[in-house]
């Protein structure tokens, strides 16, 4: 029996062993959740403070330099300073105060609590690069608006080589970035990229070939913004209003608004009407259609009625009698009409356009100015009016083409020439 006790006895200093243990080791867990809370709150706490501390300085600074910049932009008559003001890039510098004086007092405001600086320090060096990012755009659009104009054959090459700083200013960031993020140097995550490159060639080929063209382009002086341009690609033709690294936009005539690749003004044909617009002309290039069979020979009635006619009267006299002579020292017998040389009613009224453009106030007489036949049609004989109006404005130069076409329609009859409709039989 006392060997049986001796047993309960021993068992029972055990279990009470177990159960103090227990007790210890649920009491230590509870202090370490204590302090974990407590630990948090402090943390919570600092950053909060941390953080109303660098909205004050923010605002400080940010107050301080707009009412420096402002005064420095005010008492100077540059235009420059004005275009960096607008474009808030003093602001970007007076975020680099502030955000300074943060990343010095993070290890004194946390300096128990390392972990949290470690995190703290990869934001601020963040920001700061985003801040970098932030300035250079800006300064990039300042001196991009300073360096150029609308009307202007440089500004394309200026806005193409401005747009792909920014590409690569926001590219260069990004992986900075990276590499803080990563505890890499920037050369291993350039290395890294080695093999992508093939991909960012593909990704960025238009951004790389809109900036070759925006260059050439330039350099070529071949196009430029608010220049009347036609592509008969795309049956486009309008004004540019806009070109950049990717696209060019040309507002139609219509009023709409067509974008293309920036590299097709350089790859497809492109008609630029600006020289055109600057020397204040605009060409006619139309024909007018006349039956062959109702062209004939000029007998001496025809011929008393053409001499009639102011603009021709000179020239029928000088002819014919350049044609009398001609069939006199010949010896041709003019009883038939076909013998010999003689004017024709289709010859003088193409004569008669002519003079009637060369007596056109409208039309330039410093410019090629001819009335010449095309070659011959199963529909007839077109004859091809060929000048330019004294004006390059769409609304007078169709008043004009269309006065001139008006009245030679209507003097052909008097010429007894028939001008050609095609008619089409529609069916229902």
């Amino acid at each position: 029996m006392s060997f049986v006790k001796k047993i309960l006895e021993l068992n029972k200093i055990q279990y009470y062993e177990w159960i103090y243990y227990d007790e210890l080791l649920f009491t230590h867990n509870n202090l370490e959740l204590k302090n974990w809370g407590s630990i948090t709150i402090i943390i919570i706490s600092k950053f909060f403070l941390f953080t109303i501390l660098l909205i004050v300085l923010e605002l400080i600074f940010n107050k301080g330099v707009r009412f420096i910049g402002r005064r420095i932009v005010s008492s100077t008559h540059f235009i420059w300073d004005n275009i960096l003001y607008e474009n808030k890039v003093f602001d970007s510098l007076a975020h680099f105060f502030p955000l300074s004086i943060g990343f010095f007092l993070i290890k004194p405001f946390f300096k128990d609590h390392h972990t949290t600086i470690v995190y703290l320090e990869k934001i601020f060096n963040i920001l700061f690069v985003l801040i970098v990012l932030q300035f250079l755009i800006r300064v990039i659009n300042s001196i991009m608006r300073i360096a150029t104009s609308e009307n202007n054959h440089q500004t394309i090459a200026v806005r193409s080589f401005s747009q792909l700083l920014k590409i690569i200013s926001i590219i260069f960031c990004v992986l900075i970035i990276i590499s803080i993020l990563t505890k890499s140097d920037l050369l291993s995550v350039l290395t890294s990229l080695g093999a992508i490159t093939a991909i960012v060639i593909l990704v960025f080929r238009d951004t790389i070939l809109g900036f070759v063209s925006g260059v050439q382009m330039a350099s070529t002086k071949m196009i430029k913004v608010g220049d009347w341009i036609g592509i008969p690609k795309y049956s486009i033709e309008g004004t540019v209003i806009e070109i950049n690294l990717i696209s060019a936009k040309i507002e139609n005539f219509d009023k709409t608004i067509t974008s293309i690749p920036t590299y097709d003004l350089i790859s497809t044909a492109v008609t630029n009407f600006e020289v055109m617009r600057q020397k204040n002309i605009r060409r006619i290039k139309r024909s007018i259609l006349f039956n062959i069979q109702s062209f004939h020979f000029c007998n001496s009635s025809t011929l008393e009625k053409f001499q009639h006619f102011y603009l021709i009267k000179n020239y029928i006299q000088k002819k014919q009698k350049e044609i009398d002579i001609f069939n006199k020292k010949k010896n041709i017998d003019v009883s038939m009409d076909i013998n010999g040389r003689r004017l024709t009613n289709i010859g003088l009224f193409r004569q008669y356009a002519l003079e009637y453009l060369h007596q056109h106030p409208k039309i330039s007489q410093s410019e090629t100015l001819m009335v010449r036949h095309l070659e011959p049609t199963p529909y007839g004989l077109p004859i091809e009016l060929y000048c330019f109006t004294n004006t390059s404005v769409s609304v007078q130069y169709e008043q004009i083409q269309a006065s001139v076409f008006d009245h030679l329609l209507t003097a052909a009859k008097e010429f007894n020439l028939k001008v050609t409709q095609v008619t089409t039989n529609v069916s229902h």
